[in-house]
Parts: structure tokens; C-alpha cells; sequence
């Protein structure tokens, strides 16, 4: 049986300390992508390294937006994705960290919006909302055989290094 889904329109609007949950949500299914064994909410939140990309969302230097269905009932905005950045500290680094000039990018698209081309407007949404904010670049962990990487090449981001969390690239903004 398959079933016609229709989406309506996407927008963008600014991520608020309101939607620490759902990005949340976002990094969780970004993290157990491809795992055999996913990370529960509580583990993710007691981990030093992940709890970082979310804990106390809407600090000092934070930018994110969200991606919403426009056509949700009585006009409402159903959040289907999220890009936000986060710059972290030498002492307390995330997978992708460059240096504390850097911010990393963490991304996620709910699963009946993906391939819809929501990820890469995100991207390029945000890469422009750092450029206005003085950043000049901005890197991303990507798992090996991970779809997104296709994104991030389009978007631009190049090649930094491999380790056991997966591929780092950077894009220049």
C-alpha cells in the first residue's frame, strides 16, 4: 500500500531556546544513523561530547534555524528540519573542532521531508546567517557512507580528516 503525502511549503525561521527538544530530536537521529545498537535520549544527554551540540541551546554565539511545513493545520508551522551552529572550547572540544574560531555544524531533516532539497537550503541558510554574524568558516562531522555528504559537497565543504566519528569537513563562508 503506498500513500500519497503531500508536504506543504517550507520556511526557515530563527532557532529560539524553545526548540532545544527538537533539535534534540535532530541530533539523535543524526547520531544512531546506521548504528546497530542506538543511543537513547539519556545516554546522549549524560555523553560529554554530544550532550554539548544541545545542552543550554541559545547561549552566547549560537545561530540555528529551522525549517517548518508552512501548511500544517490552522497555519501551523510543523519544525521538519534543523541547521544549527555552535562554536565549542580547545578544553571541551566536538567532533568536528578546528579551533574555537570555528563553529560546527549540526544538521537534521525528519524523515518524510528528507530529499527534498530542505537539508541544502538549510545549509546555504545558515552559512550565510555565520557569514552576517563574522564567521568565515564552519565544519561538520559526516559518518562514513552517511547521504548528507553529498549534500555538504554540494554546499561546498571540502575535505579536512578522518577519525573513528567519521569524516570533518569545512566550508569557507
Amino acid at each position: 500500500m503506498t500513500h500519497d503525502v503531500r508536504h506543504g511549503p517550507v520556511g526557515v525561521r530563527d532557532a529560539a531556546a524553545e526548540d532545544a527538544e527538537f533539535l534534540l530530536d535532530m541530533l539523535m537521529a543524526e547520531v544512531n544513523w546506521g548504528v546497530e545498537d542506538p543511543v537513547s535520549r539519556r545516554q546522549l544527554l549524560r555523553d560529554k561530547v554530544l550532550s554539548h551540540y544541545v545542552a543550554g541551546w541559545g547561549r552566547e554565539g549560537d545561530i540555528g534555524l529551522i525549517a517548518v511545513d508552512t501548511g500544517g493545520p490552522n497555519g501551523l508551522q510543523i519544525p521538519v528540519g534543523a541547521a544549527w551552529l555552535r562554536f565549542f572550547a580547545e578544553k571541551t572540544p566536538g567532533h568536528a573542532f578546528i579551533d574555537e574560531t570555528v563553529p560546527e555544524l549540526t544538521l537534521g531533516v525528519t524523515e518524510p521531508h528528507r530529499d527534498r532539497g530542505i537539508e541544502l537550503g538549510l545549509i546555504r541558510a545558515l552559512a550565510a546567517r555565520a557569514k552576517e554574524a563574522g564567521i568565515s568558516r564552519i565544519s561538520v562531522i559526516v559518518a562514513e557512507g552517511h547521504p548528507t555528504r553529498e549534500i555538504f559537497d554540494a554546499a561546498g565543504f571540502r575535505y579536512v580528516r578522518t577519525d573513528e566519528h567519521g569524516h570533518t569537513l569545512i566550508l569557507d563562508v
